[in-house]
């Protein structure tokens, strides 16, 4: 008798091993059409229609409708990140920022970007005097209301600045929608670029008496994360904290992103020196 449980899961198992040769065949193309997959893979159109809708659905893949052709988004690198982003925000933010607290004061956080917003992942709110609020570690921030998310919009690359803003476009979020405005989002950002930081829309604040200067962290020329300061607004301005403490929070991001480019450097040569390995021994 046939088991069906046995079925469900080799089932389940073909989807999977699908699924992961067309993300190759995509990989590899820079993008394809349906036509392209189905001769590069053997997998059938409507197979490949469904793996591409689901794809889509997760944000791992984009449609380029002038040609019909679609495309890894920046998600993608997500998926092979999970270890690498615990091990430099533990090894080489956390020290940075718990130096950083002591020269400041005000607290201070480490936020990256997942899932069209940013979060944060380190923080030393418990060390600074100066904390009036409950905020913690895993706090979500909107991309285009927060000083986080205007810092790491302003500063990321071109390619993954349209494809987070494209998904802003259909969410329902009110911070969100804030994308539709026009205008808005281009004034914002160009404003961050011009100062070197960034400031939230005065509709959002994690607290009513706190406001957040943030600066983006850079890997390659690229945002990979934010170093957000929060003070209280009756207290200080934007510009003050600025003229007293932007060239401590902008050398503390250099610090890590610097860090975090040798360490990916180190990763890079011994992922080479696995590929290649193999090949030497046969030879």
């Amino acid at each position: 008798m046939d088991d069906p449980d046995a079925k469900k899961k080799a089932s389940g198992m073909r989807s999977a091993e699908r699924l992961l040769v067309v993300l190759r065949a995509l990989n590899i193309r820079n993008g394809a059409t349906v036509l392209e997959l189905n001769r590069d893979t053997g997998i059938s159109r409507q197979a490949i229609y469904r793996i591409l809708e689901t794809l889509q659905n997760f944000g791992y893949v984009r449609r380029q409708d002038a040609t019909d052709r679609f495309h890894l988004t920046h998600l993608v690198r997500r998926l092979s990140a999970g270890f690498k982003d615990e091990e430099w925000i533990t090894d080489i933010a956390a020290p940075v920022l718990e130096r950083l607290v002591k020269e400041v004061v005000w607290p201070t956080e480490l936020a990256v970007f997942s899932d069209n917003a940013m979060y944060i992942r380190e923080s030393t709110r418990w060390r600074s005097p100066f904390t009036i609020d409950r905020v913690t570690v895993g706090q979500r921030l909107p991309m285009v209301a927060s000083a986080s998310g205007r810092a790491y919009l302003a500063y990321c690359s071109e390619n993954e600045r349209k494809t987070i803003l494209d998904n802003l476009s259909a969410s329902e979020d009110p911070f969100d929608r804030l994308v539709h405005r026009k205008g808005y989002v281009e004034r914002a950002l160009e404003e961050t670029r011009s100062r070197g930081w960034a400031t939230g829309d005065e509709s959002f604040r994690l607290h009513p008496k706190t406001e957040t200067l943030a600066v983006p962290i850079l890997v390659a020329g690229e945002a990979r994360a934010v170093l957000p300061l929060t003070y209280i607004a009756s207290a200080v301005t934007a510009e003050q904290i600025a003229e007293r403490h932007l060239t401590q929070l902008q050398s503390a991001a250099r610090e890590i992103g610097t860090k975090v480019q040798m360490m990916q450097s180190r990763d890079d040569v011994a992922n080479m020196d696995a590929e290649i390995t193999p090949l030497r021994e046969a030879g």
